[in-house]
């Protein structure tokens, strides 16, 4: 049995064990859940407040795994540098502090994730009107997968929204592929389709989003001509370039006849050029010489012009005689000196061949010239007037206290 004595030493190893809580010791861990993306830097911050002594630190992760960061010490905080984030870095880092021998410590749970490109829609090749076709987009290096969403649209209409269904366990980025099964109408011509793939969470407040965009329709179509303008039996050859998806094909035939097939090619070569193979003039350009509404009596010219040297080119004032004209040349000049009112009105340039015609119009407005009349300076005008005014009244009253000081004199010599 244990006496007295044996009780009292108990007590004292008891006290002594006890370590004494200090007062106002607490630390910070920031950032406590950070959100990176993989192959970034990380720095984790650990902070102590109110230590009277000296602080210690130590850095590592909830199962003693090796964190792979460096730390840098200071008298009341430390930093966890870890370079180079990956998938493994997924992990809870544990900072502990110990202020004169009491020990306190936090976590940081770290999130890491990869989304580092847009999502690869392979070209549409030969999408097909009311015939289904799989359609596929991947995404690269994604992770977590469960984060993962894919939707696929038309313009801004939805048409499937795709998450993966079974997500094993995996330590490391991968690619995922979704497919959708598509029926295109006349309607969807010319609008486009595209993948847009979102990795979102909304406890760790990550949301990015990236897409892909395919085109389905007509696309563009450019002519190009080596010269619009040839003689009979002459070399002629025209190219045209159309770009769509599915690929377009091209037909060539004379404006104003029924589809006739003359080459599927993007080039059409005239070996001999006829009369058959001609057609009306291109639209003519007519410009004004003045810049804005010109005024009455200022010289101005019109100019009537076509690239098409084959054409009549006429210019004339509408619902009048012709003015001017000229055959096969690119331009004919119209100048009108001292315009009057009467001058405007709707100018027509015309040029015309043996297989029709192409008009362009201007509407001429002029602007009367007025003449300003010189008002006389009042206040000249006035001042001679005033001052004569004043000597008629001086020189009345002179002639009137005259006359009363000549009565006075006469009274009294009487």
């Amino acid at each position: 049995m244990c006496g007295v004595k044996c009780i009292t030493f108990l007590l004292w190893i008891n006290i002594l064990s006890v370590k004494t809580e200090i007062p106002g010791f607490e630390f910070e861990l920031t950032p406590p859940k950070p959100v990176i993306h993989v192959g970034k830097d990380l720095k984790l911050t650990c902070r102590v407040n109110a230590c009277p002594g000296n602080v210690t630190f130590a850095w590592r992760t909830l199962l003693d795994k090796y964190h792979g960061g460096v730390s840098k010490n200071e008298r009341t905080v430390s930093h966890l540098l870890i370079k180079n984030i990956t998938v493994k870095h997924s992990n809870i880092i544990v900072c502990k502090a110990s202020c004169e021998g009491q020990p306190k410590q936090k976590t940081s749970q770290i999130h890491v994730f990869s989304f580092p490109q847009d999502p690869v829609l392979p070209e549409l090749k030969s999408l097909i009107e009311n015939q289904t076709q799989k359609l596929s987009c991947i995404v690269h290096d994604i992770y977590p997968l469960e984060w993962l969403q894919i939707k696929w649209l038309r313009e801004d209409k939805t048409l499937f929204v795709d998450k993966p269904h079974y997500v094993g366990d995996y330590d490391d980025v991968q690619n995922y592929t979704s497919e959708f099964n598509y029926t295109p109408s006349v309607l969807d011509r010319g609008k486009n389709i595209s993948c847009r793939a979102t990795l979102s969470s909304t406890e760790f407040g990550l949301n990015e989003t990236r897409y892909s965009i395919a085109e389905y329709g007509p696309g563009t179509i450019t002519t190009s001509i080596n010269n619009p303008s040839v003689k009979l039996g002459e070399h002629l050859e025209i190219t045209c370039h159309a770009d769509g998806n599915p690929k377009p094909t091209i037909l060539w035939f004379k404006e104003g006849n029924e589809p006739a097939l003359q080459s599927q090619n993007e080039k059409l070569i005239i070996s001999d050029a006829s009369w058959s193979q001609a057609g009306p003039p291109n639209i003519p350009k007519i410009q004004l010489s003045h810049r804005g509404d010109p005024k009455e009596g200022e010289n101005i010219s019109i100019l009537c012009s076509s690239d098409d040297g084959s054409a009549e080119l006429t210019l004339y004032r509408q619902s009048q005689s012709t003015e001017s004209e000229a055959l096969n040349k690119s331009a004919v000049l119209l100048k009108i000196p001292s315009l009057q009112i009467t001058d405007a009105g709707i100018y027509v340039c015309e040029a015309k061949n043996d297989f029709g015609s192409e008009r362009s119009t201007i509407n001429i407005t002029v602007a009367a010239q007025h003449n300003v009349m010189k008002m006389p300076d009042l206040p000249v005008a006035i001042l001679p007037i005033a001052g004569s005014v004043s000597l008629l009244t001086i020189a009345g009253l002179l002639i009137r206290y005259c006359r009363k000081k000549a009565r006075s004199n006469s009274s009294n010599i009487s």
